[in-house]
């Protein structure tokens, strides 16, 4: 039970990522702007930061790494104000020099790839999602944190967060903004339609979204994003999957998401589309939580799963002609999908003593506590979580319902052939979706295709 409460509270924090006032524009010491393009592995290896004034150069005594350059890669979304003052504070207080390469969000992964798989020391610092933990450490691209943590930290985690950063046996990374979605509704529309509560099951939301479109309220009453190509198909699969009370895998690693739930969840994401006609056709060529997030503020729909702290903006008057009409709600069967992350040290750095400090700064308690208190960014340490200023911050903040989502939450399966599995059902769900395929013979070839990547994988 304290291990859910802890998970909870955590998880409440996020709804102050939207609340906290713009930072003053912070200089970013180092930082080079890469081509959306995806580079293969000799440009990447021939990258070269544009450098500027990095802080004042410390003392060797005090600060051992005084003259190291490290390099990371992260996407304009990741470099906030807080985030580029954190990153000048753990630069002063190591003596490091950190390259950031800014780069498209759908670049990351690619480039960041790219480089391991040619064991290029280009990154010393690696974004790790949980969905990566199993390629990634079977590749042998992380460096193990075990030699480099300490009892007193490891035990410092929340149970949520360590989960998110250790695949078998092994700590990969330090906690890194783990959030979860959250299940969005209209006040409002509910009322007009003379709805007294949310759904709480799939079911009541279809029926629900039935009633909302046959009075004119609103033509297509749930918002989703399930463009070709896009990993969030994968998150709603699987959330709605074992929100059913299913499961993509059983404990032995057996595909069975061909049967049972796995089957009914799909047929109900068809049906939503072709046969209830409650999620716009359109939804099959978009992609973005943030746009899942526009169309309800535009009032084109009333109900949304969305990332992260919506209600924040979604019920700002200065940014929603609809502020104060969106609540939240448990998901429907109370599960809703986490994406926990972390930071790591790449196996390749050449300096990887040096990263490890920087990393402590960046991603541990301290660091943690400052990005939360600028601008929401969830934690994974209990020590942030008792914290004084944090404590207020959370009394003021409220969040029973996203602290009781956190103690429901699905996650997708951690796979060393995760990227072909995910790219194979996004397919799938795609071709039933738009009337190619039929669900049980689509989710059958799929069960088909991951045993053959099984297979290759065991060799």
């Amino acid at each position: 039970m304290y291990n859910r409460i802890l998970i909870g509270l955590l998880f409440a924090s996020m709804i102050l990522a939207a609340c906290a006032s713009p930072q003053g524009t912070a200089t970013q010491a180092v930082v080079t702007e890469a081509p959306a393009t995806k580079s293969p592995a000799t440009e990447v290896l021939a990258t070269e930061a544009a450098t500027v004034s990095a802080p004042e150069t410390p003392s060797v005594a005090t600060k051992p790494y005084a003259g190291i350059v490290l390099h990371m890669l992260d996407s304009a979304e990741g470099q906030t104000d807080a985030m580029i003052a954190l990153q000048n504070k753990c630069m002063d207080e190591t003596g490091v020099t950190m390259n950031v390469e800014v780069t498209s969000p759908d670049d990351v992964d690619t480039k960041m790839q790219t480089a391991l798989a040619a064991k290029s020391s280009a990154y010393d610092v690696i974004g790790l999602d949980v969905i990566d933990l199993a390629k990634y450490s079977a590749a042998g691209w992380v460096e193990p944190l075990d030699s480099y943590l300490d009892e007193a930290t490891k035990n410092d985690m929340l149970p949520f967060a360590l989960e998110g950063v250790s695949y078998k046996g092994h700590i990969l990374g330090l906690p890194w903004k783990s959030e979860y979605m959250v299940f969005v509704y209209n006040k409002k529309m509910l009322a007009d339609a003379g709805i007294a509560n949310p759904p709480t099951t799939w079911d009541e939301l279809v029926q629900d979204s039935l009633t909302l479109k046959e009075k004119g309220i609103v033509k297509y009453p749930i918002v989703f994003t399930w463009g070709a190509g896009y990993e969030q198909i994968t998150s709603d699969y699987t959330m709605i999957t074992k929100g059913l009370g299913g499961d993509l895998f059983d404990k032995y690693g057996n595909p069975v998401f061909n049967t049972g739930a796995g089957v009914q969840a799909l047929q109900l994401m068809s049906d939503m589309i072709n046969k209830y006609k409650i999620v716009d056709p359109a939804a099959l060529t978009i992609k973005g939580g943030g746009t899942r997030r526009d169309i309800m503020m535009s009032g084109n729909a009333a109900f949304g799963f969305l990332w992260g702290t919506p209600l924040i903006t979604m019920n700002d008057p200065a940014k929603s002609n609809l502020a104060g009409q969106f609540a939240l709600a448990l998901a429907p069967n109370k599960i809703s999908l986490a994406g926990p992350m972390g930071m790591a040290i790449s196996a390749y750095s050449a300096n990887k003593d040096a990263t490890w400090a920087y990393l402590k700064c960046i991603a541990g308690p301290e660091g943690e506590k400052e990005l939360f208190l600028k601008d929401g960014s969830p934690f994974g340490y209990k020590s942030v979580l008792n914290d004084p200023e944090v404590q207020a911050k959370l009394a003021e903040a409220g969040g029973d319902v996203m602290a009781k989502q956190a103690e429901n939450l699905a996650v997708r399966p951690s796979l060393p052939y995760y990227a072909e599995f995910s790219s194979a059902l996004q397919d799938t769900v795609q071709k039933v979706l738009t009337g190619q395929a039929d669900v049980q013979a689509a989710l059958d070839a799929l069960v088909a295709k991951v045993k053959d990547l099984q297979s290759q994988y065991t060799q």
